[in-house]
């Protein structure tokens, strides 16, 4: 099993041969590391799972499209990220995380925040 230095590492090179990778917008660039632990919930919220704050650097693949993305946050049955490229729903992809471990999702919304970054959400599927 390789160490946790060498697989970010491996992220890493894999990030930088990726067809487009996400850029944080400015605004958010200045803290997006620093969120962790449980999201807040709020009174009207229609989630199944609480959702947990999970920032880092992750590869989205598909077929040979390969894009470099942000996770946001994570539940027991999906995954927020941010992508470089408009994602249609119900379109299924590989992510694959820096523990070396991959998840098969299927897209359920996507909408732009700004330029080479749209906010995603993904529903882990078998």
């Amino acid at each position: 099993m390789l160490g946790l230095s060498h697989e970010e590492s491996v992220i890493e090179a894999m990030w930088l041969a990726a067809d487009a990778c996400t850029k944080l917008p400015p605004p958010t660039a200045r803290y997006f590391f620093e969120l962790k632990g449980p999201m807040p919930s709020h009174y009207d919220n229609r989630r199944s799972f609480h959702r947990y704050y999970l920032r880092g650097k992750a590869i989205l693949v598909q077929g040979d499209r390969v894009y470099g993305v942000y996770t946001t946050d994570v539940s027991r049955q999906g995954i927020g990220f941010l992508s470089p490229r408009q994602l249609m729903p119900k379109e299924q992809w590989t992510l694959k995380l820096p523990n070396g471990v991959a998840y098969l999702l299927q897209v359920k919304c996507c909408r732009r925040e700004c330029d080479n970054c749209f906010s995603c959400g993904g529903r882990f599927t078998m």
